[in-house]
């Protein structure tokens, strides 16, 4: 007689910690506590109550035969046996979870989860706007938006640390398929009281005056400062870079200060465009644009998923450009 799923349970329950297999759920828990830093953040963030994500762990420590995690007054952090295993577990991990994915989009319902980045610029425009309506469409699919420069966002993408992305089209890189999503064009930006009089109600800056400017600037592996000096060294030039910042908000707020100006995409310095105190001109001759891509790691499947995603944000752009809130070609 077949045993019931009771009788089999409760067998299951009597076995020695040591004598059960890995469990995908012990896997989860153990990158969640590492990603969290203790084990209380970690059960806030999983659901579950800080005793069962304790005994889980020391389930996996029994199973695996060595101890993980080293617990300390501030939090947890990993033995070098657990640094070891970690290394093992995450992408083995992922591949089982992307293998998940692909068979639920067999059946043509998008499910799982994306953590898709892009640049301040492009988010601000329709950062929130795409996850309204792609998580109203596609209630199944757990979504997380990253906001970084474009450097930081593709070593992210690189790392696997992201599915997709969006980011400046002069990051290539073998490990990353791109597909493209936009041109915008970049603006100079400065105080109004740093402006000639006579310049301050002009649209457009030539870029062999901005040469002549002091600027503040995201650093040399940031896709727009490339971008810059590609521009720059085709012209015979040099910027004169005062300052390099890699936080959006305090770059802006030291150009409303006065310490110098910048160039940004206009997405960047949509409030900004509205202050009377600033002053925002396109570059020109030559016409200084931006290309944003959608990016993919080549290394990780494409799911249903992110293909519908790409699909939902190609159209929240398309709506931006049209309604003005992005200044750009499709």
């Amino acid at each position: 007689m077949r045993p019931s799923r009771k009788s089999v349970a409760a067998e299951r329950r009597s076995e020695p910690a040591h004598e059960r297999g890995l469990e995908l759920r012990q896997l989860q828990y153990f990158l969640a506590v590492i990603a969290n830093g203790s084990l209380s953040r970690a059960s806030a963030v999983l659901g579950i109550t800080q005793p069962v994500l304790s005994r889980a762990i020391q389930q996996l420590e029994s199973v695996v035969g060595t101890r993980l995690f080293y617990r300390h007054g501030r939090g947890i952090r990993l033995t070098e046996k657990g640094l070891q295993f970690q290394a093992a577990v995450e992408p083995a991990l992922r591949h089982i979870l992307e293998a998940k994915q692909a068979l639920d989009s067999s059946a043509n319902v998008p499910t799982g989860s994306i953590a898709i980045g892009m640049p301040p610029s492009m988010s601000a425009v329709v950062g929130s706007r795409l996850v309204e309506v792609f998580l109203e469409r596609y209630p199944r699919v757990k979504l997380r938006l990253v906001d970084a420069f474009s450097g930081y966002v593709n070593e992210w993408l690189v790392a696997g640390r992201l599915d997709m992305a969006v980011i400046n089209g002069a990051r290539r890189s073998p490990q990353v398929r791109m597909d493209p999503l936009l041109t915008v064009d970049l603006f100079h930006v400065a105080r109004r009281d740093m402006v000639d009089v006579a310049a301050r109600n002009e649209t457009t800056l030539a870029f062999e005056r901005l040469c002549n400017l002091p600027l503040i600037l995201p650093g040399q592996h940031h896709g727009l400062r490339r971008q810059l000096d590609n521009v720059a060294r085709a012209q015979g030039v040099k910027l004169n870079v005062l300052l390099e910042i890699d936080a959006l908000e305090a770059l802006k707020d030291l150009v409303r200060r006065g310490v110098a100006s910048t160039v940004l995409p206009q997405g960047a310095i949509l409030r900004e465009l509205a202050d009377a105190q600033l002053v925002a001109r396109r570059l020109v001759a030559p016409d200084v644009t931006m290309q944003f891509m959608i990016a993919y790691s080549s290394q990780r499947q494409t799911t249903l998923a992110m293909r519908e995603l790409a699909r939902v944000l190609r159209l929240e752009v398309r709506r931006a450009v049209s309604e003005g809130r992005l200044m750009g070609r499709v």
